[in-house]
């Protein structure tokens, strides 16, 4: 009897770590292919960023602006807005809310722009409260010859990039339809709900120039479709006095989907649902990094 209770032990034991052994191995895949996806995307915006004008704050605000107050406020805060953009709101955690949470964004280079949705949007622990996913309305441009630009509508993406030389997606989200004035201020206080002015949860660029490559939903691939971004942020860009060169501090925080991921957490930001039973494959998945770097506009 001793001999078969010692021998029930001894399978439970093993058996736990061979199950915490496959649990370490899986987290160790997921962190490593965040890390992969991540510096796959370092690597992308700071080429987007290089090769983008190195164009005068001012020169892009009086552009835009025609008031002079907005002008100023605009080359004060160095036209951060035309840069970097999100939407906040409260989010559904595994059943808690948590308030203030970027929801979705862009981040525009004046090369290629980047929209994103957050991982709230399409994870089966969380969702965002009362707010649609952002969406794109763009016009493609045709061939020569052809018929005027067609207008398309991208939505339900991570991430998508898009060419966008002239910062249309921001501005289109802090300032609306050009035939509008100066209807959409520069606002240089970007807390809350009311860091993208427009109400909307579309970036409609179809008033700008029309663009001749399609946008591309970056993280829609077979290895990274688990993966999403829970914010995506530009410091102010700093501005060189001698070249008008723009240098650029970003960070953007990489998820898995399940997890029930909580960025506004001190720690433990995959957070097990209550009632957690470790034989749930979906928190044993969980995995979340933050990814910081700088680039310098050099582009003509």
């Amino acid at each position: 009897a001793l001999s078969i209770a010692f021998i029930a032990v001894l399978s439970i034991a093993v058996i736990l770590i061979i199950t915490n052994t496959i649990s370490s191995y899986h987290r160790g895949l997921t962190l490593n292919k965040i890390n992969t996806t991540g510096m796959d995307l370092v690597d992308d915006m700071r080429a987007a960023v290089q090769n983008s004008p190195a164009r005068s704050v001012e020169k892009d605000c009086k552009m835009v602006y025609s008031d002079p107050t907005i002008q100023q406020q605009c080359e004060t805060d160095h036209a951060r807005n035309f840069v970097s953009v999100a939407r906040y709101n409260s989010v559904n955690i595994n059943g808690s809310n948590v308030n203030d949470v970027p929801v979705f964004g862009a981040f525009c280079t004046g090369l290629y722009s980047y929209i994103w949705n957050t991982g709230y949007f399409f994870s089966e622990d969380s969702a965002v409260n009362s707010l649609s996913r952002a969406s794109l309305k763009y016009k493609i441009a045709g061939t020569i010859g052809a018929d005027a630009p067609t207008v398309k509508t991208a939505e339900n993406f991570k991430l998508l990039k898009v060419r966008d030389e002239e910062h249309a997606v921001c501005i289109s989200a802090i300032y609306g339809p050009r035939t509008g004035g100066d209807n959409g201020y520069y606002r240089v206080d970007r807390t809350g709900t009311g860091s993208i002015n427009r109400g909307s949860s579309q970036f409609d660029i179809t008033e700008f120039n029309s663009i001749d490559e399609e946008p591309i939903d970056i993280l829609s691939g077979t290895y990274e479709n688990n993966l999403a971004l829970y914010s995506l942020t530009s410091s102010t860009p700093s501005e060189s006095v001698n070249h008008s060169n723009l240098f650029y501090s970003i960070s953007f925080v990489l998820g898995t989907l399940q997890g029930g991921i909580n960025v506004k957490a001190a720690s433990n930001f995959c957070v097990a649902p209550e009632g957690y039973n470790s034989s749930v494959e979906n928190f044993d998945y969980c995995a979340i990094n933050k990814f910081n770097f700088a680039a310098q506009a050099m582009g003509g």
